[in-house]
């Protein structure tokens, strides 16, 4: 006895779908000291974003932003493995914008803003 074939659907789109991975986690910090260093972290990174996104549409390479002795490091006080993780994330919601062919100089970081997931 043979198998039936499986029955395939045409999508109804041409572009296939794009997955999406991602996490959710809770960070438990043991001290407050711990808590406040993260935070701190976390406000100079995406100050970093936003300065590497404005230079990124200036005209600047990523490899002027991440140096050692760059903005990026000098300013945010970020080593470079962080500085390059915000030109790669500023470069990734410029490519965005320009795809969804909306006003690169317009987008907003903060509460709310495309930068949330």
């Amino acid at each position: 006895m043979k198998a039936k074939p499986k029955v395939t659907r045409k999508r109804t789109s041409q572009k296939r779908a794009k997955t999406f991975t991602g996490a959710h986690a809770l960070l438990l910090f043991p001290s407050g000291e711990d808590h406040k260093a993260t935070l701190d972290l976390m406000r100079r990174f995406s100050a970093a974003v936003r300065y590497a996104y404005n230079r990124l549409l200036e005209g600047q390479t990523r490899e002027n932003l991440k140096r050692q002795d760059g903005p990026l490091c000098f300013f945010s006080r970020l080593n470079t493995r962080h500085a390059d993780d915000a030109v790669l994330k500023a470069q990734a919601v410029l490519d965005s914008a320009r795809e969804r062919g909306e006003d690169p100089r317009k987008v907003a970081f903060g509460e709310g803003s495309s930068l949330r997931p």
